[in-house]
């Protein structure tokens, strides 16, 4: 059980730990029965791309090991003519789902969207995550929107979907 946490931007040093649980949020996310294993390269990446202005990458730091992480975008929003947040992923280790860890994390990224004037903070939930939903339905209200995907990792994607031949905007 978390009992303390600390809400921080994410160091290089924190690389192995971000490691383990990205991993953690690709095994439980992917569709493939043997998702693909990030190395601590990546994650040194992630962090070194964070810089706090457009990409946002908080850690939940509980017991000197990392719970959580939160990674957020810094975006205009078109329709306000403003700035808007959009959490793109949010993960919290097993052993720290239930003790406000996801909770905390959006909390801190409410209070950094606060700071900038944010029209709204916006996430997507994988739909089979109901124990994620209580708790957003809680805190926030259900966008109006559906989300849809487009698979660009094989080549005949753009043919199928309708889009063969050239670059038409």
């Amino acid at each position: 059980m978390v009992t303390s946490l600390l809400i921080r931007t994410l160091v290089p040093d924190d690389a192995p730990q971000l490691t383990e649980l990205v991993n953690g949020y690709r095994a439980a996310l992917s569709e493939s029965p043997t998702p693909s294993v990030m190395v601590e390269a990546v994650a040194l990446d992630m962090i070194a791309n964070a810089t706090g202005d457009q990409i946002i990458l908080l850690g939940a730091e509980a017991h000197g090991r990392l719970a959580g992480f939160a990674h957020a975008f810094d975006l205009p929003e078109i329709i306000s003519g403003s700035r808007a947040g959009q959490l793109d992923d949010l993960f919290v280790s097993a052993n720290a789902r239930g003790a406000g860890v996801a909770r905390a994390l959006i909390a801190r990224l409410a209070e950094i969207g606060a700071s900038r004037n944010w029209t709204h903070l916006r996430w997507l939930v994988p739909q089979g995550n109901s124990a994620a939903r209580q708790l957003y339905l809680k805190i926030a209200e259900q966008a109006p929107w559906d989300s849809f995907r487009m698979d660009l990792s094989a080549k005949t994607t753009l043919n199928r979907a309708g889009f063969a031949g050239g670059s038409n905007s």
